[in-house]
């Protein structure tokens, strides 16, 4: 039987630390951009390309973690991963807070294929989904198949609905972005990916304590 308190409240906190990632500038992104001076539904067809690249890898982390979710020295690793390419990502998008996003120079033959193409091309592809990514499909396995299937369903929602705004506003002509909205999407998803970083490294603790001491 299914836990709808606990379910309802993992499909949140994983939502939430997508976030950052999406709005945080990235090839993906540059390119929902370019596309979108376009067509505004560039956005829709960018995610769409994306999703084909990253749902494969995400299904063999499924098929292959799902024998080891009660093993806790793999939790250990991925928490304490986790809360490092999380600190990693918060200072990254504190950074990020003075670029001006601007559009890929690229030209593609299709907006999917641009988001098939940039999400093979971002190096942090593996690296979000072999760490945080992990943590959450381990806990998405241990609420159930169908939190499993809602958990990545509200993943490719996010992205959907942000890609498909932002190609709208390149779309309108309104991606002028002021200093004071960059600095406050910097300190909001930095202090969500921090919060989360120590979360996990809360998670790291208690797995070892109930385990090894």
């Amino acid at each position: 039987m299914y836990d709808i308190t606990a379910s309802a409240s993992f499909l949140m906190q994983s939502v939430l630390i997508t976030i950052p990632g999406l709005i945080t500038p990235g090839p993906v992104m540059a390119v929902t951009v370019e596309r979108g001076t376009k067509s505004p539904h560039a956005g829709a067809f960018v995610t769409l390309g994306h999703v084909t690249v990253e749902l494969p890898f995400v299904i063999l982390l499924f098929a292959g973690l799902g024998k080891f979710t009660k093993e806790p020295r793999l939790r250990i690793i991925l928490s304490l991963a986790g809360s490092i390419f999380l600190f990693y990502l918060a200072w990254k998008t504190f950074r990020a807070r003075n670029v001006k996003r601007t559009p890929s120079a690229g030209v593609y033959s299709s907006s999917f294929l641009a988001g098939a193409m940039m999400t093979l091309a971002n190096p942090f592809l593996l690296l979000w989904w072999g760490t945080v990514g992990s943590m959450l499909i381990i806990r998405s396995i241990e609420l159930g198949p169908a939190v499993s299937v809602l958990f990545y369903v509200c993943h490719g929602v996010s992205n959907i609905i942000w890609l498909y705004f932002l190609s709208w506003l390149s779309y309108e002509g309104n991606l002028v972005i002021g200093k004071r909205y960059r600095y406050t999407v910097a300190f909001i998803c930095g202090g969500i990916l921090i919060g989360f970083g120590g979360y996990f490294i809360i998670t790291a603790f208690k797995i070892f304590n109930l385990n090894y001491i």
